[in-house]
């Protein structure tokens, strides 16, 4: 089985993308809105950064007892390339709260289901590694992998992106997300691999070469704190034997020394790669041991299980090498992860633009210092110089297709921000589903003093679990700037993509490009089988009046009766409605469906519950009824809400619900 026979999402995860082009529709007139009020004091203001190559450090200051170092100045520190002092450009210390649990479960259990792009760069990463490829059958260990991994993600703050990936068998693994439930489920899905059933050398194999491909894939990550949590067994690498020398003669298991001698060599290679590139790329790799407390003589028939020795010898490099820490020789998880989760709350970003301006290819070594005592600082160790052709090669594809180079990143480009939601709908008669895509952008308006037209180019495609593009959309929207305005203008985007039942990553792009200025958004999705037997929803749209400029105006025409929106977070003088369609799928008779609409604020008080009956009369010739749903937006206290809608169905699961958090400011 090979690394690309194995690929689902990692596909996306582990490697770039290239956007084909797709149907380009016309080119839509915009008026922005008018000049933004001032931000309120501590209230967030949109960035927009410049194009100034920088070289980018996430910086950790530790103590003696591994505890973040908080406090550091600008002036504590001094970093050197190449021996050289390189004067500071940007500072920001990051300093992440203890995440306490909601007063309200659904504000930790309920995602939004509008995406947006800003603030990532003071987001931790966190990549759980489950190491499905080297566990044996060992009812303890396979009990301890989904709760470990789960603990971990229930420890995570609200501003936190993890994803889960495999070393086997990634058809269910997970891209960076804040979706609690989308990273449990992933957990929910592990299978143990075949480490007992034969030859566990190309297992072994696996385990270790994802986690190199995993440290490489983070390395793309220069300017964030990101960190790799493995949950795993370990694997039995003997460095002994595979540096010293090999003897002739068979061993107990029918493997010459040789062979095992050369096997172990192959391991300890991909593991100075991994070292190599995490210390290059400041890549901690946390992990913890599933056989908690190991003792001798555990057996499953007769091969030994869970036993000390080279596994946890494994476990303890990995995490010692790299800066991590292993969690070993225990059946107390909690207090290990505690300890992951704080060691990477507190650090430092900072960039410099380097003093050596030649593109010559070579590397660069980086050494940052702190002017205190007893402290270790961890940071990337260096980076490659970009060779002269190699920028101008860069620089031209950038300038000719701004918007791939947006799409083609482990994580968004926050540069431009925009807001994504998308919601499928039945195509009747078709397999396929029609998906509403919504896609808001927010730019600065130049200051020319003159009527100006902004030509914004956009670009949405859909990824499936093999990374292959499934289908996709070319948008222009043709912003009309007053003369004399200022601030900012922001504008919605309406798309439709056609695509069969199945999982799949959203990917969308735009530029703006007078000012040179990028934005990406990526969004999963699940395309439900309508055409089933039984009650199902779509998902859940809102409308909004007044509302922002949106084109095409018609977009969506002929899969949804409205026009949606971005927005969730209303005035108590707006207009806001949901939509939501009732399907009725196979070749049943129609049936009365009980439906219940239900808004919670944050304190779990139900502020409106009411019942309809919708009838079979209801269903049209496409087995749908459609259902709107006026939000009480007046009479709502500033708050954050939760709206559910339930259908009761015949068959399990019994209740069919939508569920969509809203915000009264």
């Amino acid at each position: 089985m090979t690394w690309s026979g194995r690929r689902a999402f990692l596909a996306v995860l582990l490697a770039g993308l290239t956007v084909a082009a797709g149907a380009a529709q016309r080119g839509q007139v915009l008026n922005p809105l008018p000049q933004q009020p001032r931000p309120q004091p501590g209230q967030a203001l949109p960035q927009f950064r410049s194009q100034v190559d920088l070289v980018h450090l996430d910086v950790s200051v530790l103590d003696r007892n591994r505890r973040p170092v908080q406090g550091l100045g600008p002036n504590d520190f001094t970093i050197l390339e190449n021996g050289q002092p390189q004067k500071l450009a940007v500072f920001n210390a990051v300093n992440i709260p203890v995440a306490v649990p909601p007063k309200t479960a659904w504000l930790r259990d309920v995602a939004p289901d509008v995406r947006n792009n800003e603030d990532l760069r003071e987001r931790r990463i966190f990549l759980i590694l489950i190491d499905d490829a080297a566990i044996q059958g060992v009812p303890l260990a396979m009990q301890n992998v989904k709760k470990v991994a789960k603990d971990f993600i229930d420890r995570l703050g609200p501003s936190d992106l993890a994803a889960v990936v495999f070393t086997r068998d990634n058809r269910n693994s997970q891209d960076f997300t804040r979706d609690r439930a989308r990273l449990l489920a992933a957990v929910d899905k592990f299978t143990l691999g075949f480490r007992d059933m034969g030859d566990a050398s190309l297992y072994f194999r696996y385990s270790v070469d994802v986690v190199r491909r995993t440290v490489e894939t983070l390395a793309k990550l220069p300017d964030r704190r990101k960190a790799i949590v493995y949950v795993g067994q370990g694997v039995p690498v003997d460095l002994a034997m595979a540096a010293g020398p090999a003897s002739l003669g068979m061993t107990d298991g029918a493997f010459s020394a040789v062979s095992q001698r050369g096997e172990m060599g192959q391991l300890r290679h991909l593991m100075e790669l991994t070292f190599l590139a995490a210390a290059r790329a400041n890549v901690s790799v946390y992990t913890l041991d599933v056989c908690g407390l190991r003792v001798e003589g555990q057996r499953v028939g007769q091969t030994p299980v869970c036993v000390p020795g080279l596994e946890v010898d494994y476990l303890i490099n990995v995490a010692t090498v790299t800066g991590g820490h292993a969690v070993v020789n225990t059946n107390e998880f909690g207090p290990g992860i505690d300890a992951i989760i704080e060691e990477n709350s507190s650090y430092y970003l900072l960039g410099y633009q380097s003093s050596d301006t030649r593109e010559d290819g070579k590397y660069r070594r980086i050494e940052v210092t702190v002017n205190r005592p007893d402290l270790t600082v961890r940071t990337r160790t260096g980076y490659l110089a970009e060779k002269a052709e190699s920028a101008a090669k860069r620089k031209s594809a950038l300038e000719a297709e701004p918007i791939g180079a947006a799409l083609a990143g482990v994580l968004p480009k926050g540069d431009l921000p925009m807001r994504l939601t998308a919601v499928p709908f039945a195509v009747p008669g078709k397999k396929e589903a029609a998906v509403a895509v919504m896609l808001s952008v927010k730019q600065p308006i130049r200051e020319t003093g003159a009527r100006t037209i902004e030509r914004v180019d956009m670009v949405v495609g859909a990824f499936n679990t093999d990374g292959k593009q499934q289908g996709g959309t070319r948008l222009r929207a043709d912003v009309t700037v007053r003369a004399g305005a200022t601030g900012l203008a922001e504008y919605e985007v309406l798309a439709r993509l056609d695509l069969k039942p199945g999982r799949y990553q959203l990917r969308t792009a735009a530029n703006v490009g007078a000012l040179t200025t990028s934005g990406s958004l990526y969004y999963d999705l699940d395309v439900p089988d309508f055409s089933d037997d039984g009650v199902s929803l779509s998902g859940l749209v809102f409308t909004v009046n007044p509302a922002m400029p949106i084109a095409p105006i018609d977009g969506l025409k002929g899969v949804i009766p409205i026009v949606p929106t971005t927005q969730r977070t209303f005035r108590s003088t707006d207009q806001a409605s949901a939509f939501v369609r009732i399907y009725q799928g196979g070749q049943k008779l129609l049936v009365p469906v009980p439906v219940r609409i239900q808004v919670r604020n944050d304190e779990n008080v139900t502020v409106l519950d009411r019942q309809e009956n919708v009838a079979p009369p209801s269903f049209g010739a496409g087995r749908a009824a459609d259902l709107n749903v006026a939000l009480p937006v007046g009479r709502l206290r500033p708050g954050e809400y939760l709206l559910t809608i339930e259908a009761t169905v015949p068959q399990k699961p019994g209740v069919v619900k939508r569920e969509v958090r809203f915000t009264i400011q």
